[in-house]
C-alpha cells in the first residue's frame, strides 16, 4: 500500500490554498514573489510557443505545441489570480466532458510514455454533456492522471472513463497500482503529504477544494489495489434544452454569440475556442461526428457554427440540415481546406467558406459581418483564401 502520513491537516476553504497566517514570517511575501516570477516566465513561454506554432505546418508537432500552450495559459491564469493580478476576461467556456477528458489524456501522454504506462479513455456513448469551467476540470484531471501514472507499474494501464447523469457527469481515473492504505485514505484530501516522489502534497487537497468551489466533488471511490478516483462535475447546460431561445449577439461582432465549433484537429480546435472566448463568444467545441450528433440532437440553438467537414465525412448534408432545423437562422461557416470544395447538396446550407490555413482575425471578421447583417444563403459559396 502507499505510504501512511503522520501530519496535521492544513486549513480547507475556498480561499487561497495556503493562508498567510499559516506561513512562517516572510514566507508569504516570498511565495507571492515566486508566483509573480512564475507568471512572468509563463508569459515568455507563451510568447515563444506562439512563435513556434506560427512557424510549424499542421501536424503532430503543431498539435504538441498547442497542448503546451493550453496548459501554459492555464498555469499563467492560475498564477496571476493567486497573486491578485488582473486576469484577462474570457467568454463562457463549455465543452463536452469526453472532449475535456481527451484533452487531459493528451497532456499527460509524454509522461506516461516515459514511465512505460498506457493511458486509455474508455469507449462509450456517455460524456456529451457540456461542462462549464473547463480549465478547472482539466486541472483536476491532469493532477489525478499524473498521480495514477506515478503509481502504475511499467507495462500496466491507467483508465479514464466518463459517465453521464441527469444534471452532472462523473469522470473516473483508475490506476493499476498497490492501492491506498485505509489510514491514508481518511486524510487523503486534508493532509499535506504527497503521494508522488518529489511532490509538494498539495495536489489532491487543492483539487478537492477546486471541485467544491465549482459545484463539483472529488472523492476516492475505491482504495484498491488499483485506486479509483471519482470527479463529479455539474453539467453547465443540460442536453434537454430543446426549444430554448437565445439572445442575439452584439451587432457587428461575435460578443454574446453562441458558436458551435466542429473540428477534429486539436491545434485548430484549441485556437478557435480560445479566440472566440477571448472576444466574448460562447464556444461549444466538438471533435467527432458522435459529439456533433449529441449536441445538435439536444435542440439548444446556436447563433453560428464553424464547421470542418472531416468529422462529418460522408454525411455533411444531413448533419447541416439537422443543425439548421434546430437553429433556424444560424450562420454556418465552413473552415476546411479540402481541395474538392463544398460537397454537393450543402451549398444552400452554408453562409461562407474560409479555406485553411486561415488567420483567426479573418474568421472572426466574416462571422461578425454575417451575424450583423443576416442575408439569404446563396447557391455559389465563395471560398475566402
Amino acid at each position: 500500500m502507499r505510504g501512511e502520513p503522520n501530519i496535521s491537516p492544513v486549513k480547507r476553504s475556498s480561499a487561497p490554498l495556503v493562508q498567510k497566517e499559516d506561513l512562517p514570517s516572510g514566507v508569504h511575501g516570498q511565495l507571492a514573489g515566486a508566483l509573480h516570477e512564475v507568471s512572468n516566465a509563463l508569459t515568455v513561454v507563451l510568447g515563444w510557443l506562439d512563435v513556434a506554432r506560427a512557424r510549424l505546418p499542421v501536424g503532430p508537432e503543431r498539435d504538441a505545441i498547442e497542448v503546451a500552450r493550453t496548459h501554459a495559459r492555464l498555469g499563467h491564469r492560475i498564477s496571476r489570480a493567486a497573486i491578485g493580478s488582473e486576469v484577462p476576461g474570457r467568454g463562457s467556456s463549455r465543452r463536452p466532458a469526453r472532449s475535456v477528458a481527451r484533452a487531459a489524456l493528451i497532456a499527460v501522454t509524454p509522461k506516461a510514455d516515459e514511465m512505460g504506462v498506457h493511458v486509455v479513455l474508455e469507449e462509450g456513448a456517455d460524456g456529451h454533456g457540456l461542462v462549464r469551467d473547463v480549465g478547472a476540470v482539466l486541472q483536476i484531471l491532469t493532477n489525478l492522471l499524473f498521480n495514477a501514472i506515478a503509481f502504475t507499474p511499467s507495462g500496466r494501464t491507467v483508465h479514464l472513463a466518463v459517465r453521464d447523469e441527469s444534471d452532472h457527469c462523473v469522470l473516473f481515473v483508475t490506476d493499476d497500482g498497490p492501492g491506498i492504505a485505509s489510514s491514508r485514505a481518511e486524510t487523503l484530501f486534508t493532509a499535506r503529504e504527497s503521494m508522488r516522489p518529489g511532490g509538494a502534497g498539495l495536489g489532491l487537497q487543492h483539487s478537492a477544494d477546486l471541485a467544491r468551489e465549482h459545484g463539483g466533488e472529488l472523492s476516492l471511490a475505491s482504495s484498491g489495489p488499483g485506486a479509483r478516483f471519482e470527479l463529479i462535475w455539474p453539467v453547465g447546460e443540460a442536453l434537454s434544452q430543446a426549444g430554448r431561445s437565445i439572445p442575439p449577439p452584439t451587432r457587428g461582432s461575435v460578443v454574446g454569440a453562441r458558436v458551435l465549433v466542429v473540428e477534429d484537429d486539436a491545434a485548430v480546435r484549441s485556437l478557435v475556442e480560445f479566440a472566440l472566448e477571448a472576444r466574448g463568444a460562447q464556444a461549444i467545441v466538438v471533435a467527432t461526428g458522435e459529439e456533433f450528433d449529441a449536441i445538435v440532437s439536444a435542440g439548444a440553438p446556436f447563433n453560428a457554427a464553424l464547421v470542418d467537414l472531416s468529422p462529418l465525412e460522408g454525411r455533411a448534408t444531413v448533419a447541416l440540415e439537422t443543425l439548421r432545423a434546430t437553429s433556424p437562422g444560424i450562420v454556418t461557416i465552413l473552415i476546411s481546406g479540402v481541395a474538392s470544395g463544398i460537397p454537393a447538396g450543402t451549398e444552400s446550407l452554408v453562409s461562407a467558406w474560409v479555406r485553411k490555413p486561415f488567420e483567426m482575425s479573418e474568421v472572426l471578421e466574416v462571422m461578425g459581418r454575417l451575424l450583423a447583417a443576416p442575408r439569404p444563403v446563396f447557391d455559389s459559396i465563395p471560398a475566402i483564401d
